[in-house]
């Protein structure tokens, strides 16, 4: 064995070596031995359910409900589905296995763009919080359309950091595109389009932008066929995906005050990525505060204007809320959780900066330490007393014992029991 050219190797690689390895870290935290403890809630049926009528052979041409302003978006998880459904006999696992793939594209994209803006340092550091993170284990466990969310947004910020501060505007059609696909993923795509368009107003040639916009239009357009479809078959005669989005919701005018109060719910991923007590809820202003008075008196104009790039993120959303009356909740701007880790990196690297270099490193070290510790202390051996397995075991003892379980699309029980008895899966 050549162990000078594995060293070679090792060395060479070592940042994708140790990538790989938080990224299995973050994985085990997810997934491992998740069947026996993890239970599948509505969305989760819906999805079971619509997978098998698609390969039953339906066609079928609108997605999920949103939970607040009452619009379907896109089909397309629902077929991003069908292979894994199609090849565990319809067992609704299958929709573990996709969204283990799902997490695994948004730790390499984060992983790549913060690696492509900063460093490959930083890029580990990101990775490592995302990793160890308890709120982001627990959403990033539930396989449903929200979880490309992460990835695809920091695609799209990327790709606006591209043009803006790159002037490559070849991203464009990417941008348009990744911003139509939003929608087949999830309500923030009120919040997507908006920030798109103000950010690349920062462009330095507008008329590029323009007219690559204008040309990449189609790329963003083809993701509303599959629902202006599904609205001609069944002849709504209403063509407007967001009809009831803005007849229910939508409020009349901008108001200071209420804008002030929507605050918390754009500024909230900086409650849950460091689990900040929810009876304090100012407490959450403070990072994003200190990170706009730092950039006020930065003096590199491309780490300021990135600075700004970042906080549309926060702002346009707040200001996108102020016009919806209804509920609200912390995975609807899941879109900027990587503004929320960029923010902190630049305050870390400012504070290094100021001198007592090596108490403040210790003192970094320490506290993140801390961080991962407090995060997953209790999560590193995983139950095994529930879960979709102990659901399948209970729906044979009810077939055994001669009784039924009816129609429910947000029951994963009635999904097993109709698959078992109709399709005679998954109790064989």
């Amino acid at each position: 064995m050549n162990f000078g050219k594995i060293r070679r190797f090792i060395v060479k690689n070592k940042f994708t070596l140790v990538f790989v390895i938080i990224l299995i870290i973050g994985l085990y935290l997810r997934f491992y031995n998740l069947s026996n403890y993890f239970g599948y809630g509505w969305d989760q049926a819906r999805d079971a359910w619509k997978t098998r009528d698609i390969i039953h052979g339906q066609l079928v041409l609108n997605g999920p409900r949103t939970g607040i302003g009452h619009f379907n978006l896109g089909p397309l998880w629902y077929y991003l589905l069908v292979p894994f459904y199609f090849f565990t006999n319809l067992d609704p696992i299958g929709a573990t296995y996709l969204n283990i793939l799902v997490n695994i594209f948004n730790f390499i994209a984060i992983f790549w763009v913060t690696k492509k803006i900063y460093n490959e340092k930083a890029a580990l550091f990101i990775s490592s919080i995302i990793a160890l993170n308890r709120y982001l284990i627990n959403i990033n466990q539930i396989p449903w359309n929200v979880s490309p969310v992460p990835g695809v947004a920091i695609l799209i910020f990327y790709g606006i950091y591209s043009v803006v501060l790159k002037n490559n505007y070849k991203w464009i059609p990417w941008i348009v595109f990744l911003t139509g696909l939003f929608l087949h993923l999830h309500f923030a795509i009120v919040f997507v389009i908006p920030i798109v368009s103000v950010s690349l107003l920062f462009a330095k040639d507008k008329k590029q932008v323009i007219k690559k916009g204008l040309i990449s239009l189609p790329l963003f357009l083809v993701w509303f066929i599959p629902n202006i479809a599904y609205d001609m078959l069944n002849k709504y005669g209403n063509y407007n995906l967001f009809s009831n989005f803005f007849k229910d919701y939508w409020i009349n005018g901008f108001h200071l005050r209420f804008f002030l109060f929507r605050l918390n719910d754009a500024f909230i991923q900086f409650q849950t990525v460091f689990s900040l007590p929810s009876q304090y809820p100012l407490l959450k202003y403070i990072i994003p505060t200190i990170f706009i008075i730092v950039l006020l008196f930065e003096k590199n104009k491309k780490t300021k204007s990135l600075g700004i790039l970042m906080f549309l993120w926060f702002i346009i959303p707040a200001v996108v809320y102020t016009f919806y009356g209804g509920s609200t909740s912390e995975y609807y701007v899941l879109i900027n959780m990587p503004m929320v880790l960029y923010i902190v990196l630049y305050l870390q690297k400012k504070l290094i900066g100021i001198g007592f270099k090596p108490l403040i490193l210790l003192s970094l070290v320490a506290i993140w330490i801390f961080y991962g510790y407090s995060n997953t202390f209790n999560l590193w051996t995983k139950p095994s007393n529930g879960g979709l397995n102990k659901a399948k075991a209970d729906v044979r003892k009810i077939i055994k014992a001669g009784e039924r379980i009816p129609f429910n699309e947000g029951d994963i029980m009635s999904y097993i029991y109709f698959t078992c008895i109709y399709d005679h899966k998954l109790c064989n």
